[in-house]
């Protein structure tokens, strides 16, 4: 049974394992507990099945308002566009509409119903909109119902961005995140969004990642040698940088937490890119 206490928890949620850390303290953060939950393959065609399932259950074990709970959601469960900035549109739900437009020249008619979000952006620079299909998000919500209070559902991308931002702010990076069977990259250009592209396939290391980035260079423009890729996986290189045929990958570590070895930031990767 987990401890009531007034701390946050940090879930990432993802297809074939859930994540949890509790977390308190500030502005140095202590995580007192940590586990991953297993979940069972998708008894439907939709991929996030077994793992809305798995939420559930690990909800139902929370005390009531025991704590903050912010779940991430797995790039396996979103879906990304680069939104064009329209000097036209000034209100919100004229955005929102521009953006499920720009969903469905992609995508098609299955669009309309997803859940979809907008990042904040400058004036006159493009935005990334994410979408997820509602009934996950409804899922999540209902998990914690009468629980915990769900403070927020945020896509990996978007909850990955926020926290290493600073590492992103220069004239021109990209940032890529690996997961099995997955790998969402975006670009960005003095920490304005310019191309996403969320892709299935096996990328492993940087033998994939940089047929990868040939491919996105290729739709995007850009000059190799003078673009540094960010990158944060799991299982990846532990040095703080490598070189490929060109591209310089950086490697995004978390800073140290206390009550978290090495190993366990790189498996809590995604929970823990929200704290």
């Amino acid at each position: 049974m987990l401890r009531l206490s007034p701390d946050r928890l940090l879930i990432g949620l993802a297809p074939d394992a859930l994540s949890l850390l509790r977390v308190s303290g500030a502005p140095r953060p202590r995580v007192s507990e940590k586990r991953t939950i297993a979940c069972d393959p998708p008894s439907s065609a939709e991929p996030w099945q077994g793992a809305a399932a798995a939420l559930a259950r690990l909800a139902g074990e929370i005390p009531k308002a025991s704590a903050r709970v912010t779940v991430v959601l797995s790039n396996h469960f979103a879906r990304y566009v680069l939104v064009p900035w329209s000097e036209g549109l000034k209100k919100a739900e004229e955005e929102t509409a521009f953006a499920r437009y720009c969903f469905a020249k992609i995508h098609g008619e299955r669009s309309k119903d997803w859940d979809l979000r907008l990042s904040p952006a400058h004036s006159g620079s493009a935005r990334i909109a994410s979408a997820v299909d509602a009934p996950l998000v409804q899922a999540v919500k209902a998990a914690f119902s009468s629980k915990a209070r769900l403070a927020s559902i945020q896509p990996y991308l978007m909850s990955a961005f926020n926290r290493w931002r600073r590492q992103l702010a220069g004239a021109r990076a990209w940032l890529l995140l690996v997961e099995p069977q997955r790998a969402c990259l975006a670009r960005l250009e003095r920490g304005q969004w310019a191309a996403v592209r969320n892709s299935r396939g096996t990328f492993e290391g940087p033998e994939q990642w940089v047929g990868l980035l040939a491919r996105e260079l290729h739709l995007a423009g850009g000059d190799p040698t003078v673009e540094d890729v960010y990158v944060h996986a799991p299982d990846g290189w532990k040095s703080p940088s490598i070189k490929a045929e060109g591209w310089t990958f950086k490697n995004l570590a978390f800073a140290p937490a206390q009550g978290l070895t090495p190993s366990d930031a790189e498996r809590f990767g995604m929970a823990l890119s929200a704290l």
